[in-house]
């Protein structure tokens, strides 16, 4: 059976599995601002050198932040990333705190 390799690299998958240091990082920054695991998702898809990666939240896990980032970044921080980690933790903690007022709301 032959797989289609452009099909294959075009699926998202699960950040925690292919970049487990990544995902880490990403968790430990959130936790900062009392954001759980639970409270996000996480996937990426590799681009040629570079990678997605795609972070969902809020209710229902309608918001999304998307950042292209370069595999070296990945095992290396930069600058870049380290942003795109503070862009997601703020936008995460905004976007819960809606909610939950959203939630307990009269």
């Amino acid at each position: 059976m032959e797989i289609n390799t452009t099909t294959a690299q075009k699926r998202r998958r699960l950040l925690r599995i292919m970049y487990p240091n990544v995902y880490n990082y990403l968790i430990d920054k959130l936790k900062e601002n009392n954001i759980h695991s639970f409270d996000v998702q996480m996937t990426a898809r590799k681009i040629d050198s570079s990678v997605e990666i795609y972070v969902c939240f809020g209710e229902r896990f309608t918001w999304e932040v998307t950042r292209t980032v370069s595999e070296k970044s990945l095992s290396e921080p930069d600058n870049t990333f380290k942003e795109f980690c503070e862009e997601i933790k703020e936008k995460c903690k905004e976007t819960l705190v809606a909610d939950y007022f959203k939630m307990v709301k009269p």
